[in-house]
């Protein structure tokens, strides 16, 4: 048998290299969390996640070269060979509109 440890959402998070604060908003419901994530396990009023849950949570995420956690919901982008322009920004604030204004 293996040895089960149980793991806080402080633990969690820095296994993921994620904040903490990320690990409590998926187990709220407040973010959606990443396909596969583990629910926990509640003792008493102490929240927990099983470190065999977490460790095959990281073995099931897809290699990207983002470095992402697919989202459920959203669209993947398809490896293309097309090449992202970045758009060109102005600098500075943009000027009010001078349409209609009285002198």
């Amino acid at each position: 048998m293996q040895s089960l440890e149980l793991l806080t959402a402080e633990d969690v998070a820095v296994i993921l290299k994620i904040s903490g604060s990320s690990v409590w908003n998926w187990h709220y419901g407040r973010k959606k969390s990443p396909v596969g994530f583990p629910p926990p396990v509640k003792i008493g009023a102490s929240v927990r996640w099983r470190s065999s849950d977490i460790e095959l949570f990281i073995a099931g995420l897809p290699p990207s070269t983002t470095g992402r956690i697919p989202m459920p919901g959203l669209p993947q982008a398809a490896p293309s060979a097309l090449m992202l322009v970045k758009p060109v920004r102005g600098r500075g604030r943009p000027r009010k509109n001078q349409t209609g204004a009285s002198g």
